[in-house]
């Protein structure tokens, strides 16, 4: 059963060898549960007394208590971390997208480079996902697409024919 309370008391009550190597057992009593709780440590810092304690206590001839792991799984931005770790990223990866981008536009050199790292960072940034940005380089005309029903007949009845090349 899952519980939280305030450690009252942590006592060392010996050792044990197990598959693991020498295990360190301790007489754990939070709130009105006491039981044993087994750590890989000396000096476990699992249970510090007068601390809240998320656990687990199993009830029986040798009760057991063990502390509750929280784990993260990421794959969201953690409100907590470091906004200039978070710029870094932002920059190492606008940087790949500009030597690609001067490259394939035959514009090797080193200036022309950060320019436009420097101008996709700040777009990334500032938050501006969906805006046009004019990076000096590349121009996006429309492209008018004609409907399906006003195309030539021959071209669509050749991707639907049943005469299977195989």
């Amino acid at each position: 059963m899952q519980k939280k309370g305030i450690v009252k008391n942590v006592q060392s009550t010996g050792t044990w060898d197990g598959k693991f190597g020498t295990m360190y057992k301790f007489e754990v009593t939070i709130g009105d549960d006491t039981g044993e709780y087994s750590s890989k440590s000396k000096d476990q810092t699992k249970f510090v007394i007068g601390q809240e304690a998320e656990y687990t206590f199993t009830d029986g001839n040798y009760p057991k208590i063990k502390p509750v792991f929280t784990q993260s799984f990421g794959g969201g931005f953690n409100k907590s971390e470091n906004p200039e770790r978070q710029k870094m990223i932002v920059k190492q990866s606008s940087l790949k997208v500009a030597v690609d981008l001067c490259i394939a536009n035959k514009k090797t050199d080193l200036n022309s480079v950060f320019e436009l790292a420097d101008k996709v960072v700040a777009w990334v940034m500032d938050d501006n996902a969906g805006q046009p940005v004019d990076d000096g380089y590349t121009s996006v005309k429309k492209q008018s697409v004609t409907p399906l029903q006003q195309r030539d007949e021959t071209a669509i009845d050749k991707y639907h024919s049943d005469d299977l090349p195989f």
